[in-house]
């Protein structure tokens, strides 16, 4: 297997270098000049946040769901990383949509915001690949939860990447304070105080509201973006990287992942930088996992949703490349939404890849994107006496590890925005002409992208599903009489298996790296 497609791998860009190379600011026009003009703009008022403390590490006081404090901690030092954690505060705008409009972002008041930024870099930056991945941890659990990292760390790190995840919803503030109040008794994310929103009812049953009040403002989380990603791309003394970016990739996960839609339909366009005297994307490229909905989140926390046929409830398309991975479970159509077609124009690039038999969460991501139980029992998250643990599948009923293929599209993003080469298009989940999930004979969705234990399957995935249960019975296995039938031997399985799994790497849906872990499991499928 030598010959064939390998991890894929970029160059190292010199920390020193990026010093040089890129002279950079927020392109703004003043306030006035838009008013006078007539144009509405989804700029902030400010290029950069106003502060970014750097916040001590010690043995007492440390970051919430840090490396070293996950579920599985990660050593960064091993890998020659290093993480460190800031406080970053400044002014926002808060805006609106207008209904029936052309994802235009209407300035109606202003608030403030003090967040944590929590950063994972090489430790001598001159290894440093000039590439950082931003995530806006995600927020549904109403604690920090670094999902994009747990899907993405093997690669960063590998890379020479730069990992900054942001905090970035207000709900997740009092636990961080209950943590640690000395450390995070600053953050905020308060109301503006619009009159409108005087009487502005937030249903606690809704994700997207839960944990917000009338004391916050989920909104001011656009400006803190563009104002960070800006501050990530320039030469400002505050960069807690020393040097400007120069790409730089919006993630996120599930409701996080949501918030990407929303910054991606209403914010992208008018987030630009200058570089080398034209305006370019703050943000490079976007990666979502586990995204619901192609309408995102509201655009503020008081927000009149949009009209269920408002065109501003699908992705449009944009210059700025938009790449996609959900499972069987949050795919658009089960959701109620419509997919966004694939596309590689200079005004259209977007692809998304839906995984037959994957499920929403997966064990992997609990145990490098969850923190350590005993910081969520300090932050009153988890009771004294509670004890959980994220699912463990056998082989003869495997998990979907979609984090695997979301590691190859992370890569083909990378090559999409530095050379234009487009991610390959995945077949997407059939479905009946009622529009629900079309199932084979082995009750697993039919198309879609199909890994080795879709593609070779020992067992029936069935519906797709948020989690799994301990011994993951959802997943049924076939049986070894079945196995027989199929296959009749554990050798000619095992060679269906492997041919599968290599030809995913040389279509570019998995990367070679992760060929040894999948055959491993498959060795483990008992045929007697």
């Amino acid at each position: 297997m030598a010959g064939m497609s390998c991890t894929l791998s970029r160059s190292k860009k010199k920390g020193a270098e990026l010093h040089m190379k890129f002279d950079r600011r927020i392109v703004l026009p003043s306030l006035m000049a838009l008013l006078s003009s007539g144009a509405v703009s989804a700029q902030p008022l400010e290029q950069f946040p106003r502060e970014v403390e750097p916040l001590p590490i010690t043995e007492e006081s440390y970051p919430f769901n840090g490396a070293a404090h996950q579920v599985e901690p990660i050593d960064l030092p091993s890998f020659n990383y290093t993480e460190e954690e800031f406080l970053v505060s400044g002014q926002a705008q808060v805006y609106d949509w207008e209904p029936n409009g052309d994802y235009e972002a209407v300035p109606v008041g202003k608030s403030t915001y003090t967040t944590r930024m929590v950063v994972r870099r090489p430790e001598n930056m001159e290894n440093f690949s000039g590439h950082v991945v931003m995530e806006v941890i995600n927020m549904s659990a109403d604690y920090d939860w670094t999902a994009m990292w747990a899907a993405l760390w093997e690669r960063v790190t590998a890379n020479g990447d730069v990992y900054v995840g942001i905090t970035g919803k207000p709900n997740v503030i009092p636990g961080l304070v209950a943590f640690d109040a000395d450390r995070y008794g600053r953050m905020a994310m308060p109301s503006a105080n619009l009159e409108s929103d005087r009487n502005c009812e937030l249903p606690q049953d809704e994700l997207a509201y839960k944990g917000l009040s009338s004391e916050t403002e989920s909104g001011v989380a656009w400006d803190m973006f563009t104002q960070i990603g800006g501050l990530l791309k320039s030469g400002d003394p505050k960069n807690p990287l020393g040097a400007p970016a120069e790409r730089v990739f919006f993630t996120g996960e599930s409701q996080s992942g949501n918030y990407a839609i929303t910054y991606y339909k209403f914010f992208q366009p008018d987030a630009t930088i200058e570089q080398n005297g034209g305006s370019v994307p703050i943000y490079d490229g976007f990666l979502t996992e586990a995204a619901t909905t192609p309408t995102g989140v509201p655009i503020r926390q008081c927000a009149t949703p949009l009209p269920a046929d408002d065109p501003q409830n699908l992705i449009p398309g944009r210059s700025t490349p938009l790449a996609m991975i959900n499972s069987q479970w949050d795919f658009f159509p089960a959701r109620g939404g419509q997919r966004k077609p694939d596309a590689n124009t200079a005004d259209d690039r977007s692809v998304t890849w839906e995984l037959a038999g994957a499920n929403h969460g997966w064990r992997f991501q609990y145990l490098y994107g969850d923190a350590d139980h005993d910081d969520l029992r300090k932050a009153g998250l988890l009771s004294p006496d509670a004890e959980w643990s994220a699912w463990s599948c056998s082989p003869a009923n495997p998990e979907v590890p979609l984090y695997m293929a979301e590691k190859a599209l992370y890569e083909h993003l990378v090559d999409w925005v530095e050379d234009g080469k487009a991610p390959p298009s995945a077949e997407p989940i059939e479905l009946t002409s009622e529009g629900q999930v079309a199932f084979d004979q082995n009750n697993t969705a039919q198309g879609g992208l199909r890994l080795p234990m879709v593609e070779v399957p020992v067992a029936s995935f069935g519906e797709g599903r948020a989690t799994l249960s301990e011994g993951c019975p959802e997943i049924e296995p076939f049986g070894t009489e079945k196995l027989k039938r199929l296959y009749g031997t554990r050798e000619a399985y095992l060679e269906a298996y492997r041919q599968a799994a290599w030809k995913l790497v040389q279509e570019g849906f998995l990367l070679s790296e992760d060929v040894d872990a999948l055959m491993a499991t498959a060795k483990e499928v008992p045929f007697e």
